[in-house]
């Protein structure tokens, strides 16, 4: 399976969401699974909207044939609509990955 991760950075930052990152790819691809990282670059909030009229970023997310697009949760203000354009001219499933890294933080919604 094809799959394309789509970030703010690299791989190579050292934050924890970036190491679980690192061991989401090193896990897909150990299971055989072709992993593109995207990256976009990190900018303010309101400039990172600006990425959302980016027809170099549409054509890089259905360039290939990916089975699925995981976005980290983090670059929702470059992608939010972005998507939806997405969603016109390809079928692949479009998957938000949220990390929640505190285990002992209470949700009292759930």
């Amino acid at each position: 399976m094809h799959i394309a991760l789509v970030i703010y950075g690299s791989l190579d930052e050292v934050s924890g969401g970036f190491l679980y990152d690192r061991k989401l790819v090193e896990h897909l691809q150990q299971r055989g699974h072709e992993v593109t990282v995207i990256p976009l670059s990190w900018r303010s909030y309101g400039w990172s909207l600006v990425d959302n009229s980016s027809h170099h970023l549409l054509r890089r997310m259905q360039r290939r044939e990916f089975a699925v697009i995981v976005q980290d949760e983090l670059i929702h203000p470059s992608v939010f609509q972005l998507n939806q354009r997405l969603r016109r001219v390809v079928q692949t499933p479009i998957v938000a990955l949220i990390h929640l890294l505190r285990r002992s933080q209470h949700c009292s919604h759930l």
